[in-house]
């Protein structure tokens, strides 16, 4: 069963993707980032090699050779058979096929488009029988 887990009031999303990628980094996980456009991810790879002074998240485009010794994945299209663990969506739409990755990952903004998308995507989940756990981001 996949489980979802939706991280609300997120006060700067960009910012807290990249801290989640590097946090499943961090644990060794696989991760694949599903965004929006190619400029999007374009956007998004230039701040994971730039996370801090010192600091970077190595990753790559999904189709790059280099991807099956890559620990993170960036792609705008999700192939339609794709077995992943962890997927970060930064997407404009729910995943497809949600039963292919263990975990899901959904980043929530505190505006109020971002909040009708999550009760949006939140239903589709639950209709899935998907496991949810919510965590508020508000006080952190």
């Amino acid at each position: 069963m996949t489980r979802i887990d939706f991280y609300t009031n997120v006060a700067q999303p960009q910012e807290f993707a990249c801290k989640l990628a590097a946090t499943v980094f961090r644990k060794q996980e696989r991760l694949l980032v599903w965004l929006e456009d190619e400029r999007a991810l374009d956007t998004f790879s230039n701040r994971l090699w730039c996370l801090g002074d010192t600091q970077f998240i190595a990753h790559c485009r999904l189709d790059a050779a280099e991807a099956a010794q890559t620990p993170i994945w960036l792609t705008a299209e999700l192939p339609p058979a794709l077995q992943h663990p962890v997927l970060l969506n930064l997407g404009a739409e729910l995943p497809p096929a949600p039963q292919h990755f263990s975990r899901i990952l959904e980043i929530v903004g505190s505006d109020e488009a971002a909040l009708a998308t999550a009760r949006h995507r939140f239903k589709a989940y639950r209709t899935l029988g998907c496991e949810i756990q919510h965590h508020d981001m508000s006080h952190k």
